[in-house]
């Protein structure tokens, strides 16, 4: 399998900066309301898609969230969440609206199901898929010692 990676043009490189600053303003009302970034840890329930940030014991925010990517570090590829088979229907309808948008502007970044990637680039395509989504921002998990990369869909926290 012989991979490359997508070419991105300047509206491609529009949109990502618009999605970080869609982030960065997101991660500001996290931070001024719950003192996103503050954390001394977090807590994974990947079965039901939730992290639970905590302070000096104490839970500070709760967040459902929504896996859109893995970056392998051994072999540098980005695979996207919704080239799993194994994903419920739903998440796969979630994920197609990002693939789908990427197949309408012909952004390969989006619609490639795995390709050479930094970390930068995981990043930015995280960013764009909450843009694209609504998310309440990003963040990067461990699971099975892998990043995956993932939007918040919804804050949990009353």
């Amino acid at each position: 399998m012989n991979l490359s990676k997508p070419q991105v043009d300047e509206s491609f490189r529009v949109l990502h900066k618009k999605a970080h600053e869609f982030v960065t303003d997101q991660h500001e009302i996290l931070t001024e309301d719950f003192s996103f970034g503050a954390y001394d840890q977090y807590s994974l329930d990947a079965d039901k898609s939730n992290i639970s940030f905590i302070k000096d014991g104490v839970e500070v925010l709760k967040v459902a969230y929504q896996a859109v990517g893995a970056l392998n570090e051994y072999n540098g590829l980005w695979t996207w969440r919704w080239d799993n088979p194994e994903i419920a229907p739903s998440e796969r309808e979630e994920l197609e609206v990002i693939k789908n948008y990427g197949d309408f502007f012909n952004y390969g970044m989006l619609t490639q199901a795995q390709w050479p990637a930094s970390e930068a680039d995981a990043w930015a395509v995280t960013a764009i898929a909450a843009y694209l989504r609504g998310g309440k921002g990003i963040f990067k998990i461990q699971i099975d010692g892998s990043p995956h990369f993932v939007y918040f869909e919804k804050i949990l926290t009353t």
